[in-house]
């Protein structure tokens, strides 16, 4: 996303204040935004975000929802159960989307209260879910309980992400850097897993 700056003139300003947050975060990462500078990309005056959000949490939230939907959307995306598939796609997320995908999981930044968050980040996460306990199913000689399946899978994968988004496996595979890792070596990761 491009830093520059967009100006809300007539229309609708919490719209505008979520498209700043979300360029803020995709140009500098969580640490780079405030409150100040969301105001500022949106044109408006510095009291604003307040006015509809109350705090920085209230329009992170906003901005983590938007990135469990689309989360949704990668996940969908293939209509699939096979996990390594759907491993992929959450990798890619986190690739796609750094900032936002770091915000997700942030205690701190995000109102897991708010009503709309158990129900847009459990949609996002169903075929993942669906696919975990299916998995382990069948593989398993025990068969485990469904949050024990899905936590397992989630955490292999979520695990996978941090350390391909921050590349920290890359001199294990020899790898130039996040996407190389992601195109060349984490398919076959991701099979070895999950066939």
């Amino acid at each position: 996303m491009s830093s520059k700056r967009t100006s809300y003139h007539h229309g609708d300003l919490k719209a505008a204040l979520i498209k700043a947050a979300e360029s803020i975060i995709a140009d500098h990462g969580i640490e780079g935004f405030s409150l100040r500078e969301a105001a500022r990309r949106a044109g408006v005056s510095p009291g604003a975000p307040a006015h509809h959000f109350g705090t920085a949490k209230g329009l992170l939230t906003e901005v983590a929802l938007i990135g469990y939907a689309e989360l949704g959307r990668y996940l969908a995306r293939d209509a699939t159960s096979d996990l390594a598939v759907l491993g992929a796609a959450y990798i890619r997320f986190a690739l796609d989307y750094p900032g936002q995908f770091r915000l997700m999981f942030r205690n701190d930044l995000v109102n897991r209260e708010d009503p709309r968050y158990r129900v847009v980040s459990s949609q996002a996460l169903r075929p993942f879910a669906t696919a975990a306990a299916a998995f382990h199913k069948e593989k398993a000689n025990k068969v485990l309980s469904q949050p024990e399946s899905i936590f397992a899978v989630w955490s292999a994968i979520h695990g996978m992400a941090h350390l391909v988004l921050e590349e920290k496996a890359n001199m294990i595979f020899g790898a130039a850097d996040a996407q190389d890792l992601y195109a060349n070596y984490l398919p076959a990761v991701l099979q070895k897993l999950w066939t």
